[in-house]
C-alpha cells in the first residue's frame, strides 16, 4: 500500500485551516480568518478533484480499482471542519460559573465569562468580528479581580477590579466612566 505525494498534499490542505482555531491566549476571530479558511478548503476541494478525476482515468484506461483514500479524507476533513467551526469559541473543557455583560463607550457588546478553575474570558463583539482576552480571577471580599494574562498598556475597555453589587448582580468598575456588567443568570 503505497501512499503517494498527492496524498500527502491533500492531507496538508485538510490540516491547515484548523491552524486558526487553535487560541492558546488572546485572539481575535472574524471575517478575514473565515475568508483564509475558504480559501484552503478551495485548494483542498481542487485538489481533491484533480485526484478523483485522475483514479477514475486510472480505472478506465489501466483497469486499477478505485482508490477510496481520498474520499475518507475528504470526509473526515468535512465532519471535522463542521465540527471545529461549532464549537472553537466554545470552552468545552470548562464550566461557566457566571456570565456578565456590558457595552463599551462605542457600543460594542462586552461579556465576561468566569470559568470554574478560577480563569476567566472577555469578549468584546464588534460588527464583522469579535476578540478574546483571557485570564485567571479571584474575589477579594465583594471585589472581583481580573488578572489578564497579555496585559495591552492603554487598554480601557475594560478595568482590572470590580465591585459585585449583590442587589443588582452587576459588575461596577472601580473607575469611573468603565463599562458596567450586568449578571445573565
Amino acid at each position: 500500500m503505497k501512499l503517494r505525494k498527492r496524498y500527502f498534499l491533500l492531507i496538508f490542505l485538510a490540516i491547515a485551516p484548523f491552524y486558526k482555531f487553535i487560541h492558546p491566549e488572546n485572539y481575535c476571530f472574524g471575517d478575514v480568518d473565515l475568508v483564509i479558511i475558504g480559501g484552503f478548503m478551495v485548494l483542498f476541494a481542487i485538489t481533491f478533484l484533480v485526484i478523483f478525476f485522475n483514479n477514475l482515468y486510472l480505472i478506465t484506461i489501466k483497469k486499477e480499482l478505485f482508490n477510496f483514500r481520498p474520499v475518507i479524507i475528504t470526509v473526515v476533513f468535512l465532519i471535522a471542519l463542521y465540527t471545529t467551526l461549532g464549537l472553537h469559541d466554545k470552552n468545552i473543557f470548562q464550566e461557566k460559573i457566571k456570565t456578565y455583560k456590558g457595552f463599551s463607550k462605542e457600543k460594542d457588546q462586552l461579556e465576561i465569562n468566569l470559568f470554574d478553575d478560577n480563569t476567566f474570558e472577555l469578549k468584546i463583539i464588534y460588527p464583522k468580528s469579535y476578540c478574546v482576552e483571557k485570564g485567571e480571577y479571584s474575589f477579594k471580599n465583594d471585589t472581583l479581580l481580573l488578572d489578564k494574562y497579555n496585559k495591552v498598556k492603554g487598554n480601557i475597555i475594560f478595568d482590572d477590579m470590580y465591585v459585585y453589587n449583590d442587589t443588582q448582580k452587576s459588575l461596577n468598575p472601580i473607575y469611573s466612566g468603565l463599562p458596567v456588567f450586568v449578571s445573565e443568570k
